[in-house]
């Protein structure tokens, strides 16, 4: 009886050993398929640092190549029909994008290559849609009102929306990649350029220093210009090229 007693507290020792043993293993592999995962989620996330750098410079130089198209239209023709001309660079940046994608070695989707693609084309499918909205209503404005004085109070103030719009994604691509320099640039290149032309401290600036009215009219079409040339330097193509940098 006591043998029997015995072996079975031996047995129960053996099993009770095995279970614990079993646990740990299954411990251990869940905390090394979690470290697996994070390590994933991280490489995944600096190749996309690096592409979306590529493509932050690129789409940036494109934005500042146009800007200074739209502000030459601008000024040779004293009107603002230059600005259509804005209508062109959602096609640049959709063909630096096709070129780029074409490139690159094709890689698993990841999530972090999705949120910040979808961030870019939501960012692009608003931005044109309002512009075309207003693009339309300034128009009709125009031809409604004789007076400019009321007919510029009725229309709708295009560019410092925009820079607000582009320094929002920016940051929302930085949060994504975890970059706070990139959320900083994002957040504080937008407020200050936007509240610059939205203040119209510039055109105060162009008016107080320029006496000749008809170059007070040219540069007042050049302003916007001007305004989304910076932005696109301190939101784009400088964490474009950081982002290339850290990442090279």
């Amino acid at each position: 009886m006591v043998y029997i007693i015995n072996l079975f507290i031996f047995a129960s020792s053996i099993w009770n050993k095995k279970v614990t043993t079993m646990e740990e293993k299954a411990n251990l592999t869940a905390e090394r398929s979690l470290e697996i995962i994070t390590e994933q989620i991280e490489r995944s996330r600096n190749v996309v640092a690096k592409d979306t750098g590529q493509l932050l410079y690129l789409s940036g130089l494109a934005t500042m190549g146009t800007a200074v198209m739209v502000a030459l239209a601008n000024g040779l023709s004293a009107s603002p029909m230059g600005h259509l001309l804005w209508l062109v660079l959602p096609i640049i940046i959709w063909l630096i994008m096709r070129i780029h994608d074409k490139k690159q070695v094709q890689a698993p989707v990841s999530l972090v290559g999705t949120l910040v693609g979808r961030t870019w084309w939501s960012f692009g499918g608003i931005v044109i849609g309002f512009y075309l909205f207003a693009l339309i209503w300034n128009l009709l404005v125009m031809r409604l009102y004789d007076n400019l004085a009321t007919a510029t109070q009725a229309m709708v103030t295009i560019t410092p929306v925009i820079i607000l719009l582009m320094g929002m994604a920016v940051a929302i691509t930085g949060h994504i990649l975890k970059r706070r320099w990139l959320v900083l640039f994002g957040i504080l290149g937008g407020l200050l350029v936007a509240f610059c032309e939205y203040s119209g401290i510039i055109r105060a600036i162009i008016v107080y220093t320029i006496a000749s009215v008809k170059t007070i009219i040219v540069f007042t079409l050049i302003t916007p210009c001007l305004s989304i040339f910076l932005f696109s330097l301190i939101g784009l193509v400088i964490p474009g090229l950081m982002l290339k940098k850290q990442n090279a």
